[in-house]
């Protein structure tokens, strides 16, 4: 075993809990992470971070990543008309959107008489649930997938697969119940 494998089994094993009744190791998460973006993927991997927090005594964190190069060239304010996504006026129009996301998954989480930690955060969703993750000791990242297809994800990318595949730290991915 190599020092990194050392310190990222040591990192394993300082979550893993012994219970006295049965003598079973149980890995425990105290920061959770939810990447929440309003979709009803977002919505249900907050659902899942809600009720299972209080089972593991965690704190949940949720994050919004306003992403300008997502949005078209253009996007228009009802106000003033077309923006520029990377201008600063639209970037505040991102942040606002960012803040009724947040304020939404606040009422959700209240509901179930839960609080969270929100964060809003400019950059590549990718990149940035990682950071923040990192940044706030999480040891459980939780988000939503749409469950597109190979040939989808590889030609638009896909969130929930960059992260599991480039995080050092625990990801559940969560898919909407299906209406069929």
């Amino acid at each position: 075993m190599d020092a990194g494998q050392t310190d990222r089994y040591l990192q394993y094993k300082e979550r893993i809990v012994i219970t006295r009744e049965s003598g079973e190791e149980k890995m425990i998460f105290k920061t959770l992470l939810v990447a929440y973006d309003g979709s009803e993927f977002g919505r249900e991997a907050l659902r899942t971070a809600v009720a299972n927090a209080p089972l593991w005594d965690a704190k949940v964190h949720a994050i919004y990543v306003v992403n300008p190069r997502y949005y078209a060239s253009t996007i228009v304010d009802p106000q003033i008309g077309v923006v520029e996504p990377r201008s600063e006026h639209g970037l505040q129009m991102l942040e606002r959107e960012a803040e009724e996301m947040l304020a939404e998954a606040e009422e959700i989480a209240t509901g179930a008489g839960l609080e969270i930690i929100p964060h809003m955060v400019i950059g590549d969703p990718r990149d940035e649930i990682i950071e923040t993750a990192k940044e706030i000791g999480a040891d459980l990242i939780i988000l939503g997938s749409a469950g597109k297809g190979m040939t989808k994800r590889f030609l638009l990318g896909s969130v929930s697969t960059s992260v599991v595949t480039q995080s050092p730290i625990a990801t559940l991915v969560v898919h909407a119940p299906s209406e069929e």
